[in-house]
């Protein structure tokens, strides 16, 4: 469980406030606007720009911390890759003797076993993606927070990459700030929407979302159409 009992971070002309936001085991999303401060929700908890960051009280399962890094994966929006193969990349964070089944396991799970001795900076945008999730899966905490994970990946890859991260969400906390709606929602537990650094919604069951809620949230008229498991958003 985490608890973000107070994180404020201000930039001077934008500020970010959030309260008593308590999130169980479980895939929740964060939505909004270009600029409504998802990102910031997630590096103000994981503690990036510190000089931004005014305020910040966490707790996971009722432990208050002072460091987030034993408790918290982050992967942000952009990373820059550098000259290391695939197989030493995906296991270079991890802290946890890995058996050598389990990790071709990994890779072939992340469809990067054809890749393992390739240098990361030869990867497409969509294979390097992959190979950060897998990197992210091994390091196995239990809070994992994700900025635009469904960038750089095509629809497959998209819905293989969200239905991995809904099964690992059975046992661990999983935070995505998305903008793929209709992907959001189809996957997501809960919703929670921004608005100029405010939660306008927090933790709404996704089955809750309403078209006036997302109409609310990007300021224009919104419609869900919901057909068995899958959900389509059109604005």
């Amino acid at each position: 469980m985490l608890d973000i009992h107070s994180l404020v971070v201000d930039y001077d002309d934008f500020k970010i406030i959030v309260e008593s936001l308590i999130f169980e085991p479980g895939l929740h999303v964060l939505i909004g606007e270009n600029g409504s401060g998802k990102s910031s929700v997630l590096t103000g908890v994981t503690g990036f720009n510190t000089k931004s960051i005014k305020k910040r009280e966490l707790y996971v399962d009722n432990h208050k911390l002072s460091s987030t890094a034993e408790y918290i994966s982050y992967l942000p929006q952009h990373n820059v890759p550098f000259q290391i193969n695939v197989e030493d990349f995906v296991g270079l964070s991890t802290e946890k003797k890995i058996s050598g089944e389990q990790f071709i396991g990994i890779l072939n799970d992340y469809d990067l076993i054809h890749y393992r001795n390739h240098s990361i900076e030869n990867l497409s945008g969509g294979e390097f993606k992959r190979a950060l999730l897998a990197q992210i899966e091994l390091e196995d905490k239990p809070i994992i927070m994700l900025d635009e994970i469904e960038q750089g990946l095509d629809v497959n890859y998209q819905h293989i990459i969200l239905s991995r991260l809904k099964e690992l969400a059975k046992n661990k906390v999983v935070i995505l700030a998305m903008h793929d709606l209709s992907l959001a929602m189809t996957y997501a537990d809960s919703i929670s929407g921004m608005k100029k650094g405010t939660l306008t919604a927090a933790k709404v069951p996704n089955h809750q979302v309403t078209e006036e809620m997302l109409s609310h949230i990007f300021s224009r008229e919104m419609k869900v159409i919901r057909q068995g498991n899958k959900v389509a958003v059109l604005s």
